[in-house]
């Protein structure tokens, strides 16, 4: 039976290679294939999170997405929009969410592929696709959606438009690369570091008069400028509350400083280091090679190489310069073009067996940790104790009882420490706000007008104290403390203890 079955593994991989490789089925190949890859990703992260609720950056977004502006307290507003998007046309739960981030994974991997395919021949194109995959910024790190996994696509959609705006003159795709670069930079301000890798790639590269000449960068600019403009002029009315977030990131003194740029560079190794491996393992470049890669001779390989290096390592300087702390996982979207940087030197070929080795071990990478997400739910289960978020499905599953009992108006808002609420909120499916970040005066009146649930840690007595503030005074009052836990696979899991609030409307009607 091993014998049949290994006699017959080799020729079905040959004909996914096949396919992958055949001019008129490729395209649609990928996409099935990054498809599978989007689906056993979304059942890891559905398995091996079971135990625990989504993150709390994953109820963020949706509190946002509820109420879309063009600005929030803490980042730009795309990730919101894309969240709201995305709701519009599926259900609201823990998998479509999932799903979201493993869908935003796999375009921007067809995304990079597009990309390699004009620069790379088709087996270095599918070598890169797969090298890609053993970088944990494209599955672990992105399976959480958020500021940081929004911005993937968007630079790729970026550097895809800009390498095509340099090479040819003409107006869509300097304006496409300019909505992409003010779209990402509406996904987060750290995008000033793929905008800063870009134009200073462009000022290093020898064909610069050419393009600063044509109208390319300066469209980028304008449009890029258009994009930004309503959450510019939001800024401004709202006294800039993202920048004061984003400013709050700073070490603490010049040698704090120091070893956190150095972590941070010694982090950007530490991420690409298994695909540098695999690549330098299958195809074990001369160093004659090496040195080709490092500096091309073609000028457009070597604006590719010089985006590549600036996205990494321009960060280091301005951090060490302002004193901001930068830490390695911000740079999760810069790493499309590794491939392109690895396998367009014609010193390094590809060949058929290379391809299937990459195309075997990313395949199995994948199933294997497929097969490992049980255990490693059991593990979080048994290792971990509970925050209070990470059961607010079970808490807003009581305070949804309770509330049932006496009012048929829905739940107007939930309120509280700013984690639990949030997560509390996105499992009632209502609004939320932070105790916080609120006029307590304004949220007492809410939540009289609107009713609400206000929700805390049995052990925050600072919260407690100002649920009491809130409820002080009211008409329709109901406390609880619930204790919570959650079982998987018949083991007993942690409890976490929390106090409930419910306020109810003025104009409730009884049950």
């Amino acid at each position: 039976m091993t014998s049949l079955a290994t006699s017959r593994a080799p020729p079905l991989i040959d004909r996914w290679i096949d396919a992958l490789l055949d001019p008129k089925r490729q395209d649609r190949t990928v996409v099935l294939s990054l498809a599978v890859y989007t689906a056993i990703w979304t059942a890891y992260r559905t398995i091996a999170t079971w135990p625990r609720d989504v993150h709390a950056d994953v109820s963020e977004l949706y509190a946002w997405s509820r109420h879309l502006a063009f600005g929030t307290d803490k980042h730009p507003p795309f990730s919101a929009w894309v969240t709201r998007a995305w709701f519009s046309v599926v259900p609201v739960s823990d998998v479509t969410f999932h799903l979201l981030a493993t869908v935003n994974i796999a375009l921007t991997l067809y995304i990079a592929w597009r990309t390699m395919r004009r620069y790379l021949a088709p087996e270095k194109a599918l070598f890169g696709l797969a090298l890609l995959t053993f970088i944990p910024f494209f599955n672990f790190i992105a399976l959480k959606y958020n500021a940081n996994a929004v911005l993937l696509p968007l630079w790729a959609l970026t550097i895809y438009g800009f390498l095509r705006a340099f090479e040819a003159r003409g107006w869509l795709w300097p304006a496409l690369a300019g909505l992409f670069a003010g779209a990402a930079m509406l996904g987060k301000y750290w995008s000033i570091v793929l905008v800063g890798a870009l134009g200073l790639g462009a000022l290093l590269d020898p064909r610069r008069g050419r393009f600063f000449a044509s109208p390319a960068p300066w469209l980028m600019i304008v449009v890029g400028a258009l994009v930004l403009a309503p959450h510019v002029a939001w800024l401004v009315a709202h006294r800039f509350p993202s920048f004061a977030y984003a400013a709050a990131h700073e070490s603490d003194g010049f040698v704090h400083n120091l070893l956190d740029t150095l972590s941070y560079l010694a982090g950007c190794v530490g991420y690409a280091a298994v695909a540098l491996i695999v690549w330098a393992a299958l195809l074990r470049p001369s160093r004659a090679a090496l040195a080709e890669s490092a500096w091309p001779a073609d000028p457009q390989r070597r604006l590719i190489v010089t985006i590549q290096l600036l996205m990494l390592v321009l960060p280091a300087p301005v951090a060490l310069v302002s004193g901001i702390r930068i830490v390695p996982l911000w740079t999760m979207p810069a790493w499309t073009l590794l491939p392109i940087v690895l396998l367009s030197s014609p010193l390094i070929t590809v060949s058929r067996d290379a391809l299937r080795k990459v195309l075997i071990g990313a395949a199995a990478l994948a199933l294997a940790i497929l097969a490992a997400a049980p255990g490693v739910a059991v593990v979080i289960h048994t290792t971990s104790h509970p925050e209070p978020f990470e059961y607010a499905s079970l808490l807003a599953d009581d305070i949804a009882r309770e509330w049932q009992r006496h009012s048929t108006q829905p739940i107007g808002l939930v309120a509280g420490e700013t984690v639990l609420a949030e997560n509390t909120a996105y499992y009632l499916r209502t609004d939320t706000q932070s105790f916080e970040r609120s006029d307590l005066a304004a949220l007492k009146a809410e939540a009289t007008a609107r009713g609400a649930a206000l929700v805390c840690s049995a052990t925050d007595q600072g919260c407690l104290a100002i649920a009491e503030q809130i409820v002080a005074g009211q008409k329709q009052i109901l406390r609880s403390k619930v204790w919570l836990s959650r079982p998987l696979f018949g083991l007993a899991g942690g409890t976490v203890q929390d106090v409930f609030f419910l306020v109810l409307p003025e104009t409730a009607v009884p049950k």
